[in-house]
């Protein structure tokens, strides 16, 4: 599958041959028939990807996180949110 390629098709019928050469491909159609119903099907869908890639690549990489140091305890404790 193509990581990032996508259709959105608004207010329109997929056609059988479209959505086959999509699969072929490896596109991904969203269609919906409300704009918004749109927008959050295809955020979902970037956000499971990145969701995959960070799962994926946990073993070598280190992701952004609040910290906070909490100097009461020791110099060495942290509160990870």
């Amino acid at each position: 599958m193509r990581r990032y390629g996508a259709i959105l098709a608004f207010d329109v019928k997929i056609e059988r041959d479209a959505q086959e050469l999509a699969d072929n491909l490896g596109v991904k159609i969203f269609q919906a028939d409300i704009i918004y119903h749109l927008f959050d099907k295809f955020t979902a869908h970037r956000e499971q990807l990145k969701q995959q890639l960070r799962q994926q690549y946990k073993h070598i990489a280190v992701f952004p996180c609040k910290l906070r140091i909490m100097p009461q305890v020791s110099e060495h404790a942290f509160n990870v949110n």
